[in-house]
């Protein structure tokens, strides 16, 4: 039977549950080697940055393609095949556009040289507080963060490197119906990008840049029969990579808005063991 090709999300997916000290599981690590042993191509598919991804694979023994930043970025054999950057004039309107709906908001943008320089307006303080929080909590697993309301607005009025803009709007459950109602909102005033609901927050990114066009772009260029790929994430912005592949898994815990989009539902990615050819 023709071996597979498994791509793989990071956070909620491979992180789960998630371990503070070794990041990924055994059962997981372990059966990622099995399965490149067997002749299987694994890839990762995440939303972080390069240099977090290149930390992951050092720790667990792994040289593998991977994209980041949720499709802005995709390295191939170690260099950057595809790197998609958004206009700074769209980046101003969608913050401005913002400033009408809500008076207490939180962004932050992601460029070629930085991760999470945010900005949050005056009225705003507490969901700082949280978010500076939740960072700390992360321990290992947290990228830079940088919160800088003058530099923000400098980046956007000029920088030509901007990789994707995030709106927060909470942890909580009010907060995730919120960002899935309010990126439905984003999608008809800006059809011009990309907007993707990914739990509390919405990711914009230059037009056509998700993870399933990314995965496709690789996936060419590794010369590998589509039919052939297995997608597995937990979140919004993984619904692209279910809708380009079928041979599509989603996490048990992912909401329901996602797991509707899935093939199958897992516990864990070790589980993937019982899908691939024997």
């Amino acid at each position: 039977m023709s071996k597979k090709l498994i791509a793989i999300d990071l956070d909620g997916t491979l992180f789960y549950p998630k371990k503070r000290i070794r990041l990924v599981s055994k059962q997981n690590i372990r059966f990622l080697h099995d399965a490149i042993g067997n002749g299987h191509e694994v890839v990762f598919v995440t939303s972080r940055n390069r240099e977090f991804v290149e930390k992951v694979l050092k720790e667990i023994d792994l040289d593998i393609d991977f994209i980041c930043r949720n499709g802005s970025v995709i390295v191939h054999q170690h260099e950057v095949i595809h790197d998609a950057v958004m206009n700074h004039e769209d980046i101003e309107k969608v913050l401005a556009f913002v400033q009408t709906r809500h008076q207490r908001y939180m962004t932050s943008i992601d460029t070629q040289s930085r991760s999470n320089l945010v900005y949050t307006s005056q009225y705003v303080w507490y969901l700082s507080f949280l978010y500076k929080f939740y960072y700390l909590l992360q321990g290992r697993y947290r990228e830079d963060y940088e919160q800088n309301n003058q530099t923000f607005l400098k980046e956007i009025k000029s920088a030509t490197d901007i990789q994707r803009m995030l709106l927060y709007f909470g942890l909580g459950k009010r907060a995730k119906q919120l960002a899935l109602k309010e990126a439905d909102v984003l999608k008809v005033q800006f059809p011009q990008l990309e907007i993707a609901w990914i739990s509390g927050l919405i990711e914009i990114a230059a037009l056509g840049t998700n993870k399933g066009n990314a995965l496709k772009k690789l996936v060419l260029a590794k010369q590998w029969p589509e039919k052939d790929v297995m997608v597995i994430g937990d979140s919004g912005n993984d619904v692209s990579m279910f809708h380009a592949f079928s041979d599509s898994f989603c996490m048990h815990h992912a909401h329901p808005e996602v797991k509707k989009h899935a093939r199958r539902i897992i516990d864990r990615v070790y589980h993937l063991r019982d899908f691939l050819p024997r």
